[in-house]
């Protein structure tokens, strides 16, 4: 499933569809399968809050491990969101990636999508032991592409 965001109309804060380059979703699944570093978002007692993940993706899920703590007890069975973002100044491009969907605690899961999802290499580098593999199952998917605005740098 594919779903455009407000860019879609044409206009977003000032910006022309001309300036932003709305993905496919095939664009989309390829720029997360080549990337290994994003962030998770989910709720705590209603309040929205971001963690940093190591990861692997496929045209399905996007996987991660954890160890015990608020992303092992908040996100199974929870509307959680995934993100994922580069800013390359030398080359002049900006993109972002959205993925929205329900996770999936899968550590002893043993259904044939959560085996081949098991066969994903995901290597986190927070010290820790990260056994709980969690799934997050894409509901929705989008993403955008475009040049960055020159700032100015602040300096100290």
């Amino acid at each position: 499933m594919s779903r455009q965001g407000p860019e879609k109309g044409g206009h977003e804060m000032g910006t022309s569809a001309a300036d932003v380059e709305i993905l496919t979703e095939e664009a989309c699944v390829r720029l997360l399968r080549g990337h290994g570093v994003g962030r998770v978002a989910l709720t705590d007692e209603g309040q929205p809050v971001i963690f940093p993940v190591n990861y692997a993706a496929d045209a399905r899920a996007i996987v991660f491990r954890t160890a015990p703590g608020m992303k092992l007890t908040q996100a199974p069975m929870a509307k959680v969101a995934f993100e994922i973002d580069e800013v390359d100044l030398e080359r002049g491009i900006a993109w972002s990636v959205m993925v929205r969907g329900v996770a999936y605690e899968i550590t002893d899961a043993v259904d044939r999508l959560s085996e081949e999802l098991h066969e994903l290499v995901v290597e986190p580098i927070a010290p820790g032991d990260h056994g709980h593999w969690i799934a997050v199952m894409r509901r929705e998917i989008s993403g955008r592409r475009f040049r960055p605005r020159p700032v100015a740098r602040l300096t100290p």
